[in-house]
């Protein structure tokens, strides 16, 4: 983040604050004097360790006494300001200042994200395991906490001392349970039906009714971010465009859309610039229908594998009053950069985002969010793949809380800071369903799946039967 919440008070001192209950009962803002505008930043996001508030990458400077014979290691961490957004930790040894202590052998750290969510007690104790226990006062083992939604990472060193007293405390503080999303067997609001989908370039089929369009709202490319994938389709582009958008069906007889890319044989010359792959989008920019403000938007996606194949399941902004679509604001539901932009490239990895700023401006003055790796988020299974089959993606919008679902299993819950700067609510998201390419034009672009396969879009209006618990 490189400006401050308090530096865009336009964005948002004009929000309104709504306290009213909604379909979810899980939580009561746990801080709902704070108003907008002071909700940290993620610099402001520091971590003391057992009460010694330190700089990012840094190393607390006296040593955490354990007893000699010690079997367990605890150290409490916590998080500066308030919590209206996730953070987590990861909890890893390293070999930096270990003495008397074989840190790969002797000590075992929790694999999975340590978290503190909205809701959640600043203070968050962890526990590290030793394996083989040592008894000469000196002997120590150092321990990291990087992770996300933080300011940076601390670290801290465990030492074998005479009379150390390390014990949890006889309370514990609060951490809840990561939210499910209770939606299956509610009917939804709007459900599209993916065998009989339309799209055309301008939005319009030949009847001059809306369906999907196959082109970004401003265009066929994302250059200001970079991208090397130009978004074709067969109407815009017939000389180049490759099979972007296809309806097909899958060997279960179950209906879904391809976006396809693919690296051109030529580059494609467009706009002044020259794109070596192929991206493509759908989306809803003149479909009334699947324009909203609040409630869940799902959709069942199966990632591509391919190194730069950055998929998304996103929505952004329009005035409902002249259809004019709007940036900021922006949710990202689900992101899988493969690499892209130095991200993880793995399998597993998600990212949610929300990006604020004057509606309609084209200058964006933050982004909150969180990536994870779903092996790491209590809930999924070590071996959890979204490139292998279509997994599920939600994203419940509510007036105080956006929270972020895969599978039904929460991983990231935000306040909610996207509403207008002058307090309007004539305007709404609409959905979008892309995959792009970022990667050099050298990369051969040949490993792994290209493409994204979509089965499926609900939208439930709030107060509709779903529930997140």
């Amino acid at each position: 983040m490189k400006k401050s919440m308090r530096n865009i008070g336009l964005v948002i001192t004009m929000f309104v604050i709504s306290l009213t209950v909604s379909c979810s009962k899980y939580i009561e803002n746990p801080n709902p004097e704070i108003p907008l505008e002071d909700i940290p930043v993620i610099a402001d996001r520091r971590l003391s360790i057992n009460g010694v508030e330190l700089n990012p990458n840094t190393t607390l400077e006296e040593p955490i006494g354990i007893p000699p014979g010690a079997t367990k290691a605890h150290v409490r961490l916590t998080l500066a300001g308030a919590i209206m957004s996730t953070a987590y930790v990861q909890v890893n040894t390293s070999t930096g200042g270990a003495k008397g202590f074989n840190v790969s052998r002797d000590i075992s750290t929790p694999f999975k994200y340590q978290y503190w969510r909205p809701g959640d007690n600043a203070d968050l104790w962890i526990t590290v395991d030793i394996i083989n226990p040592r008894h000469t006062p000196g002997d120590q083992f150092k321990i990291t906490f990087p992770g996300e939604g933080t300011a940076g990472p601390v670290a801290c060193i465990f030492q074998i001392q005479e009379g150390a007293v390390n014990e949890l405390p006889d309370k514990m503080p609060f951490h809840r349970n990561p939210l499910v999303l209770h939606a299956d067997g509610v009917t939804p609001t709007m459900n599209l039906d993916m065998a009989a989908i339309k799209w055309s370039d301008s939005g319009y089929d030949a009847d001059g009714k809306p369906v999907w369009r196959s082109r970004l709202s401003h265009g066929y490319s994302q250059s200001g971010n970079s991208e090397t994938g130009l978004y074709t389709n067969v109407e815009a582009f017939p000389e180049d465009a490759v099979n972007p958008q296809t309806r097909e069906v899958d060997g279960e007889g179950r209906p879904f859309v391809r976006l396809h890319t693919i690296k051109f044989e030529e580059p494609v010359a467009f706009g002044g610039k020259i794109f070596p792959f192929q991206a493509s989008v759908l989306q809803a920019s003149y479909l009334p229908d699947w324009k909203h403000r609040l409630g869940v938007y799902r959709a069942q996606i199966q990632t591509p594998s391919r190194r730069g194949a950055w998929s998304a399941f996103w929505a952004i902004g329009s005035d409902l009053s002249t259809g004019v679509s709007q940036w900021p604001p922006e949710i990202d539901f689900f992101e899988s950069f493969n690499g892209a932009y130095g991200a993880a490239y793995t399998p597993r990895s998600t990212s949610s985002a929300q990006h604020i700023g004057v509606h309609g401006s084209n200058q964006r003055d933050m982004v909150n969010g969180l990536k994870s790796e779903l092996d790491r988020v209590p809930g999924f299974e070590l071996n959890v793949d979204l490139n292998a089959k279509p997994h599920d993606y939600a994203c419940v919008i509510e007036a105080d809380w956006i929270t972020h679902f895969v599978d039904g299993k929460e991983t990231l819950q935000h306040r909610n800071m996207l509403g207008r700067a002058d307090g309007g609510t004539d305007w709404a998201f609409y959905p979008i369903i892309n995959v792009a390419v970022k990667i050099g034009a050298e990369n051969p672009y040949n490993e792994g799946t290209p493409d994204l396969l979509w089965y499926g879009l609900q939208y439930y209006a709030p107060r509709s039967g779903w529930s997140i618990q």
